[in-house]
């Protein structure tokens, strides 16, 4: 028994970096969900104001407000580019990560397609 003095703080050295990881991965994992959760719902609501709109001059202006729009988004670089023709709109936000070395999708899209209300 008395051999077996250090052996708690040995096994607390050999798992304390396995379970911290674990539970910063989920935090993690956690804010790049709730970053994915705001775009998608950001990209439903410009989609909504473009096809509401009353008059094609109005959808310009909506596309113009929001065409182009970047933001540094945590580890992603955000953009969006919304498009219109004849019956629909289509806001695409790309996802594009910087240089890091976490397991994350390097880039990826939301794409929302909603059909022009009637202008009547």
């Amino acid at each position: 028994m008395i051999r077996q003095r250090g052996q708690s703080a040995v096994e607390f050295a050999l798992m304390a970096p396995i379970v911290f990881m674990l539970v910063f991965g989920m935090i993690y994992g956690g804010i790049m969900f709730m970053d994915y959760l705001n775009f998608n719902n950001q990209a439903r609501t410009i989609a909504r104001e473009v096809s509401l709109a009353n008059t094609s001059e109005e959808r310009k202006d909506v596309v113009e407000r929001y065409n182009g729009y970047t933001d540094d988004a945590g580890i992603y670089k955000v953009s969006i580019n919304v498009t219109t023709d004849e019956e629909d709109v289509t806001v695409k936000v790309n996802f594009k990560r910087g240089d890091s070395f976490l397991i994350m999708p390097e880039e990826f899209a939301i794409v929302y397609t909603m059909r022009l209300e009637s202008t009547t």
